[in-house]
């Protein structure tokens, strides 16, 4: 018995109608591929970073800080007085940044005094480290250039500024200091530093 026009027209439709389902399914499936893919994307505290990258990040922002006008000013609100920083890194955007140059922003505590021509002048003998005008605090920096850091706020807003400065996943650090191991590091540097002349200020990038 021959097919009509009629009967073929079905088949067709029929064969049509499936491989647009199947067009739909692949669809669909390459879609949660891809959706799988981006929600793994490691955030930046799910990185471990290397401990060369991380140390030498770390020095980038002590050597970024204490040349900047701008941070110089930070506590003294003086030009005088100069700081003298050491800092833990526990984060880096862009999260694949595999060098220190790739790095956009990084996310550090730092603990930094601020030594002045007098102190320069006691030698490490003479001088009261207790007494030095300082801070402890977590910054992203933007190494730049510009040169631009963000700090959270004092008081009510201090919890809040975290929360706006730091991605989600690095919060937990941002607000947990890694004490005492950041400020006998800087005990030692303040002594190391003590006997050296005082840094000269790098042009303001900010």
């Amino acid at each position: 018995m021959t097919a009509g026009p009629a009967q073929d027209f079905a088949l067709v439709s029929r064969m049509r109608g499936w491989w647009v389902l199947a067009f739909v399914l692949l669809s669909v499936a390459v879609s949660g591929v891809l959706l799988v893919s981006w929600v793994s994307a490691p955030a930046p505290s799910e990185r471990k970073l290397p401990t060369p990258l991380r140390d030498q990040l770390a020095a980038r922002v002590v050597e970024t800080l204490e040349h900047d006008p701008t941070f110089r000013t930070e506590v003294t609100r003086e030009p005088g007085p100069q700081p003298v920083c050491v800092a833990s890194v526990f984060g880096v955007a862009p999260d694949w940044a595999a060098t220190v140059d790739e790095a956009r922003t990084i996310y550090s505590w730092v603990n930094c005094s601020w030594l002045s021509p007098a102190d320069f002048a006691k030698g490490p003998a003479g001088l009261d480290i207790s007494q030095l005008s300082g801070l402890s605090m977590p910054v992203a920096l933007q190494p730049g250039p510009p040169v631009t850091y963000q700090a959270p706020g004092d008081g009510g807003e201090h919890a809040d500024s975290i929360r706006r400065i730091f991605p989600k996943p690095l919060e937990d650090a941002a607000f947990s200091h890694p004490v005492p191991s950041l400020s006998h590091a800087l005990h030692k540097r303040i002594l190391h530093v003590i006997g050296s002349p005082p840094l000269p200020p790098s042009p303001s990038h900010s």
